[in-house]
């Protein structure tokens, strides 16, 4: 059966305090391409590469649905690591890991602003 499905469109962040948010992303590397507000919500969307966030800003705090982690490619683990805490991002780099999956892969996990879990991304070359 072939898929309709092309990539992925936007991961949906549901967020306590969307300027913290905000913040945060770009200082890790993401752009703001757009703010909107929808009755009492504020989103946010910002963007790296083809990885695409929205932010979700909402009065009343939100139970439903969960994202296990938001997974994002980059080119150098070790490069996106170091930019990241000189960035003030939290990282061990020493949970830095290699799996033996999708023909190799190193990976680090770390969490976001709002408990999401993080993992940089970086495929054998």
């Amino acid at each position: 059966m072939k898929s309709n499905i092309t990539g992925l469109a936007h991961i949906g962040i549901f967020t306590k305090d969307i300027g913290k948010s905000i913040d945060y992303y770009k200082r890790l590397g993401f752009a703001l391409d757009n703010e909107e507000e929808v009755g009492e919500m504020k989103l946010a969307f910002l963007s790296a590469g083809t990885c695409l966030i929205e932010l979700i800003g909402v009065a009343e705090e939100r139970t439903a649905g969960v994202v296990d982690h938001i997974a994002m490619v980059v080119d150098d683990i070790d490069q996106a690591v170091s930019d990241a805490i000189a960035n003030g991002i939290e990282i061990d780099a020493s949970q830095i890991t290699s799996v033996p999956i999708l023909g190799g892969v190193r990976n680090v996990f770390f969490t976001g602003p709002d408990g999401e879990r993080l993992e940089f991304f970086e495929y054998s070359k």
